[in-house]
């Protein structure tokens, strides 16, 4: 059953990830139009800006699914119950605090960085973005509980939900009330999910209340002391975004951060289907690091190459197609978009390269380098970006965020290469080097087709061309792969084995 399970949870995490992205390309090609990329820019600065409240929740979240899990295995449901309300409570008195002491500061930084145009309607829009996020931070805890219950299936399906629920509402309010009608959205959006997951702890838990009321202390200081721990990496990488943004804002005006906002979503969509799957390294290294802690080097060498087997032409495959893509979304090729999406294609790529090591280091505890990662990218995002800011606008801000990423990827897995004495060269797997060379070529031949031909055949055919064209090349070297025959009798194994339980 608990097979089963962790099966489930894994089609819908990446069903989920699917939908979503599903429903944000429709909603933006929507609110392009509704609202302008403007507007669109500005909410995208200002949910940027509040985010940082998200430092006041001190990583309760993790402590969630941890304590969660541990009590449900102990049989101590009254103590589970003290976990999700103590920690409801928690999150939502200190993010409440901070969002009212943080008002003032927060409306003189967007004065910061809006023209005086625009400012009045960014004002206007948030009070509605700190109380969406306040409801976000409640709810993280509900999910949270649901993953500590191991039915991240629930969770998919709310998110799910509520992402089709916020597409459906701003269809109906934006074309009416414009941006304000998108903060309504969003209100009403994290609201219904807040409920949803309640009610679903509910049924797994009965004695939970109606409404959380109990904060035991004891309980704070088992769940404080775990999460602390996590505290640095979180308040570091919650700066990224909003400093990423508010400096394209200064320097480059509010379409590039429209359109950044667009391109960073379509990576990041892509970006989750490999990382999701990784995250299982966690609790698995954890186990072998109690048990047999020689394996653990067998496993990430494993999980790196696979992980560069699949990153490698995903990547590829988002910088050929992000030309088709912004004509898709925005309607027409728009430069600043596929610039944006493919730097951020091969920054994102570097980064994720550092995965295997990253969740290694999670495992096994030794969250140092993933500490000095974080900071690294954190002070050359804000240092880099506004000096390259200032010498080439919106394009070196970006430039910078791509270089941050890099560095703090390149960080992890050199450090974890040399700690445990693994040969650089494992970084270019010998298995995969004839992908790097498929993909090379392919891109390269793109390039040419696109420039060769893009006045003389149309739109859908150039883009079938060159999608025919990326694949044949690429198909070869990634079918004959030895990873692809593993990956094959996994999923082979796996459907056998179902098949035999029933």
């Amino acid at each position: 059953m608990q097979k089963r399970q962790i099966l489930i949870n894994a089609v819908m995490s990446v069903t989920q990830i699917v939908v979503i992205s599903g429903v944000l390309f429709i909603l933006y090609k929507f609110l392009l139009k509704a609202i302008g990329v403007e507007q669109l820019g500005i909410w995208s600065v200002v949910l940027a800006t509040t985010s940082v409240a998200q430092i006041a929740n001190f990583g309760l979240t993790g402590s969630v699914v941890k304590f969660v899990a541990k009590y449900i295995a102990r049989e101590e449901d009254e103590n589970v119950s003290g976990v999700l309300q103590t920690a409801a409570i928690s999150v939502a008195g200190f993010v409440g605090l901070v969002l009212l002491i943080g008002y003032p500061i927060l409306k003189w930084v967007l004065g910061l960085v809006f023209p005086d145009e625009f400012l009045p309607l960014a004002l206007s829009i948030l009070p509605y973005a700190l109380l969406a996020l306040w409801v976000m931070v409640i709810t993280s805890i509900f999910q949270a509980g649901l993953d500590g219950y191991q039915r991240i299936d629930q969770r998919s399906l709310l998110l799910m939900g509520g992402a089709v629920l916020h597409l459906l509402l701003c269809f109906i309010l934006a074309p009416t009330y414009g941006l304000m009608g998108v903060a309504y959205a969003r209100v009403i959006q994290n609201f219904t999910i807040l409920l949803s997951s309640w009610l679903l702890l509910k049924r797994q838990l009965p004695l939970l209340p109606f409404f959380p009321y109990k904060c035991d202390k004891d309980i704070f200081k088992e769940i404080i002391g775990y999460a602390i721990n996590f505290q640095v990496i979180s308040v570091t990488t919650m700066f990224y975004d909003p400093i990423t943004k508010a400096l394209l804002s200064k320097f480059g005006g509010l379409s590039m951060v429209g359109y950044y906002e667009m391109a960073s979503r379509m990576v990041q969509q892509f970006r989750a289907l490999i990382i999701s799957a990784n995250q299982v390294l966690v609790p698995a290294v954890a186990d072998l690091k109690e048990k047999t802690p020689e394996k653990i080097q067998s496993v990430y060498i494993t999980s790196y190459q696979l992980l560069f087997y699949l990153a490698l032409p995903l990547y590829s495959l988002i910088i050929v197609c992000t030309p088709m893509i912004s004509e898709l979304w925005i309607g027409h090729y728009e430069g600043v978009f596929v610039i944006f999406g493919t730097l951020l294609a091969i920054g994102w790529f570097l980064n994720t390269l550092a995965a295997p090591a990253y969740f290694v280091y999670l495992g096994t505890g030794e969250l140092r380098w993933n500490v000095v990662s974080h900071i690294a990218i954190g002070l050359f995002n804000a240092g880099l970006g506004f000096l390259l800011g200032v010498f080439y606008n919106g394009i070196g801000i970006v430039v910078a965020w791509v270089f941050s990423l890099a560095l703090g990827g390149t960080i992890i897995y050199l450090s974890y290469h040399m700690r445990h004495k693994i040969p650089l060269i494992e970084l270019l797997p010998k298995e995969s080097r004839t992908i790097i060379l498929s993909c090379l070529i392919g891109l390269l031949s793109i390039l040419t087709i696109r420039h060769k031909l893009n006045d003389i055949f149309d739109t859908i055919v150039l883009n079938s061309m060159i999608i025919v064209s990326f694949s044949i090349i690429i198909f070869i070297p990634l079918w004959f792969h030895p990873l692809r025959n593993r990956l094959m009798g996994w999923v082979a194994d796996e459907l056998l084995n179902r098949k035999t339980a029933t």
